[in-house]
């Protein structure tokens, strides 16, 4: 496994082009690709510099996580391939942060299996933000949107959601990528 992770020099501020064209890159590299939209419920901290090293945080600990499950897929011989993970959430300033989870939906599991996929990463991200923040039920409103690249007569519509999505975001948005997970 590539051991790179996102640090605090790694997370940028977004304006809406470059936002953009974040999101297309997610896109165009994956076939599948999946989104993860949610909600954190944020422990009280004295400074953003804090916040935002929890983030971070929680960040590495999926990455760490989903790099352990595809392992674990790998052994028991089943296809997951690489994937980079994409970050884009509201810069930190009240109590909950919505943030965007983008990955290879391949790596979670079989093409018939999304939904199984989808309850396997929503765990992770309970369990990663437990461990991280020691916040019970501190993720909420996990909401995944699948970009079928596949199926273009159909992949518009949820592209068009995602943009949704990140604009429902207040701005400021920070983006940020981990290091490639290939086990």
């Amino acid at each position: 496994m590539n051991h790179s992770y996102t640090r605090a020099s790694d997370a940028v501020g977004a304006d809406a082009i470059s936002t953009r064209a974040f999101l297309q890159q997610a896109v165009d590299h994956y076939p599948r690709l999946v989104a993860f939209s949610f909600t954190l419920k944020l422990p009280y901290r004295e400074t953003m510099n804090e916040y935002r090293s929890l983030i971070l945080r929680f960040h590495t600990e999926i990455w760490q996580r989903i790099g352990e499950y595809s392992r674990r897929r790998l052994q028991a011989r089943h296809h997951s391939p690489p994937t980079i993970l994409r970050w884009i959430w509201e810069s930190v300033g009240t109590a909950k942060c919505k943030m965007m989870l983008l990955m290879n939906l391949d790596t979670l599991g079989a093409a018939r299996d999304d939904e199984g996929a989808q309850q396997v990463i929503s765990k992770l991200l309970c369990e990663a933000w437990l461990a991280v923040s020691e916040v019970h039920s501190g993720i909420t409103d996990i909401m995944p949107i699948i970009v079928n690249r596949s199926d273009s007569e159909t992949a518009m519509m949820p592209f068009n959601q995602l943009k949704t999505q990140v604009q429902s975001m207040v701005t400021p948005v920070l983006i940020a990528r981990t290091g490639i997970i290939c086990p």
